[in-house]
């Protein structure tokens, strides 16, 4: 179980902590949720492949997260249509 972003974590967000691709951050939310919490991070551009996994794999360091699990993107195109309770990965870290 992963614990619940300090405010330290969260501020990354807003703090230009992404290298050259801290301009692509355009915002972000935090859901508590019974089945599991989730930790949006919106981007400019969400076929820039290159800038979308380095977000990733910066903010999963910035959490702590194990090497080992895996954080999923996905286009808010896809799920705004989504059909069932899951949106497929655009791109995984």
């Amino acid at each position: 179980m992963v614990s619940l972003p300090s405010s330290k974590q969260l501020l990354c967000l807003v703090g230009e902590a992404f290298d050259d691709y801290s301009d692509d951050v355009c915002g972000a939310v935090v859901n508590i949720r019974n089945k599991g919490d989730k930790i949006a991070v919106w981007t400019s551009d969400y076929e820039n492949r290159e800038a979308v996994t380095h977000i990733g794999r910066v903010y999963k360091e910035r959490l702590g997260l194990p090497m080992k699990m895996t954080i999923g993107y996905q286009s808010h195109a896809d799920t705004s249509t989504k059909s069932g309770s899951t949106t497929k990965n655009k791109f995984v870290v």
